[in-house]
């Protein structure tokens, strides 16, 4: 997808800048004189948000973080429209990411090597002054991490963070719900 183009309008809101883009980027008019006259993009994307919801929904009922993790990846572009998609995203992205490394070989010895890992790749832990809420979010896994000394309080670390990226999985549903709402508002 290339960069959004347009003129961004602060007083839109994210369904009206997804639609008044998508639109631009399939240079489709809305057809006053033929009302069926559709976005074929904006359609589809309103009929198979849902299935992708209950696809990683049942992903995450069933424990399948590998899988959710890969395909929470093909909702990144909404980032662009919403700061709400953004952050959710991004925190579904590192917990299922986290998880996904832990869930290869969970274990004690395995867990060592990926606390290793995010902590070589973001750096010893500096005290910043306003530090926002994903580094929080970043620490407080790898704080937790730093403590475990067996496989069951792995084990419960595993089942906790599951829990942790549920929720946060529902919040993001219950956006991109309200987004397809308003979308559909949009289109009719």
């Amino acid at each position: 997808m290339s960069e959004i183009s347009l003129p961004i309008e602060y007083n839109m809101t994210p369904a009206e800048r997804f639609y008044k883009y998508f639109n631009h980027e399939y240079g489709y008019q809305k057809n006053t004189s033929d009302p069926e006259s559709k976005n074929e993009f904006i359609e589809e994307f309103m009929n198979q948000i849902p299935e992708v919801i209950d696809e990683l929904e049942t992903n995450l009922i069933k424990h399948e973080i590998h899988e959710f993790y890969i395909k929470i990846k093909n909702l990144k572009y909404l980032c662009e429209f919403s700061e709400e998609f953004n952050r959710y995203w991004l925190l579904l992205r590192s917990v299922s990411g986290g998880l996904n490394r832990l869930l290869e070989d969970p274990s004690v010895d395995h867990l060592a090597d990926v606390y290793i890992y995010y902590f070589s790749r973001y750096g010893g832990r500096r005290k910043l002054r306003d530090e926002n809420w994903f580094e929080n979010h970043r620490w407080d896994f790898l704080d937790k991490m730093a403590r475990i000394s067996n496989d069951d309080e792995l084990n419960d670390f595993i089942l906790e963070k599951i829990d942790d990226l549920t929720s946060y999985f529902e919040f993001y549903k219950k956006e991109l719900q309200s987004f397809i709402f308003e979308l559909k508002k949009l289109a009719s």
